[in-house]
């Protein structure tokens, strides 16, 4: 049977950013907790208001590029078809990872990837690790 493990550093090297928007509870701390520990860089917004400023920021000293957008749209404040559209903006290859509780909608852009509520820490990996083209390490 193949497992994650949590304690790879994916990206410790190139230090990938990805903004996570989501109410705090305890999924907020499960989705920082895993990225981190992956390796990732974290952006963390508790609030949709800060969609402009966070998504044209520079990341970091080297300006790494946003890989991914975590998003609960029932975070408060965000405009989720804004959000899909400044990212869109930013850069059309920015996917968006949208926490939901029900089934997608149709209308829905390409280049969202949805995760079910509830999930467990392999299913949001899995999905952040296909949203951003990174390979899985694999232990026995």
């Amino acid at each position: 049977m193949w497992q994650y493990d949590l304690d790879m550093q994916t990206d410790s090297e190139t230090g990938t950013v990805i903004l996570v928007m989501q109410r705090g509870d305890a999924d907020q701390k499960l989705i920082l907790s895993t990225l981190k520990k992956v390796g990732f860089r974290v952006v963390n917004s508790e609030t949709g208001s800060e969609i402009p400023v966070l998504l044209d920021a520079p990341r970091n000293a080297q300006a790494q590029p946003l890989r991914l957008v975590v998003a609960d749209p029932t975070t408060p404040g965000l405009d989720f078809p804004q959000l899909l559209k400044k990212a869109q903006e930013k850069s059309p290859s920015i996917p968006v990872l949208c926490l939901c509780e029900d089934e997608p909608e149709e209308e829905d852009s390409a280049a969202v990837v949805h995760l079910k509520r509830p999930f467990r820490r392999a299913h949001l990996l899995a999905s952040i690790l296909d949203a951003t083209e990174k390979p899985m390490a694999r232990t026995a």
